[in-house]
């Protein structure tokens, strides 16, 4: 069962925007019944997108990837991503969920999801609703994720491995990893995203993810 921790929260407030009416029918309901005290609003264009997000400030926005500027106009994933980029690079840094036919133009902000200061997932539209309500639970509980098709196949940067070395074989606190690694605090805190991006993990509501981390590391021969 899906934990509620993150639905407790009377403020909270969501931004579905999609410009497919059907899609908005199913979303919309499945999202009021797992999170009953959460305000939702919806939009089909970015110019509606953004008004909303001006007036309510929404703690969660649910986005389809393909959509139109304003009113009446062609749909284009070139659009999303450059609203997408938008609320990443803003200061009010919503938890944010991908929900679109064609994820793939994602990987062009990969740097910036994993630098993400809130919550972020991305599924492809055409799975199940109950994936989405898992996806949205992890984005308001602060995760990142993103599906397999977007994850890093790139070999294990030495700073990665340090930073499981000063973790998991001396014990010190993220703090202390970045104090003898002399970087900010920040930069440890990427090192775990990307560490999890390349292990293939995502969180879990009743598993510790530094300790899942901890077990893929050792099966690949990461750690002693």
């Amino acid at each position: 069962m899906m934990s509620r921790s993150s639905s407790d929260a009377a403020t909270q407030t969501f931004l579905v925007v999609d410009d497919h009416e059907a899609i908005l029918e199913g979303t919309v309901p499945a999202l009021k019944r797992t999170y009953p005290a959460a305000e939702i609003f919806t939009a089909q264009d970015i110019q509606t997108a953004q008004t909303q997000i001006g007036y309510y400030h929404p703690t969660l926005v649910v986005l389809d990837l393909s959509v139109p500027q304003k009113p009446y106009a062609i749909a284009s994933a070139e659009v999303g991503i450059q609203f997408l980029k938008t609320l990443i690079e803003s200061k009010l840094a919503p938890n944010i969920v991908v929900l679109s036919t064609n994820i793939k133009p994602l990987v062009q902000l990969k740097p910036m999801i994993n630098a993400y200061e809130g919550g972020f997932a991305a599924m492809d539209k055409s799975l199940p609703i109950r994936e989405m309500l898992r996806l949205v639970d992890f984005a308001l509980r602060g995760s990142i994720y993103l599906p397999p098709e977007l994850r890093s196949r790139s070999e294990f940067d030495r700073k990665w491995l340090e930073v499981l070395t000063l973790k998991f074989q001396e014990g010190l606190t993220d703090k202390a990893i970045a104090d003898r690694m002399q970087v900010s605090d920040r930069t440890v805190r990427n090192y775990w995203i990307r560490l999890q991006d390349a292990l293939g993990i995502y969180d879990e509501p009743d598993k510790d993810l530094r300790i899942q981390i901890a077990i893929a590391a050792r099966k690949l021969g990461l750690l002693n």
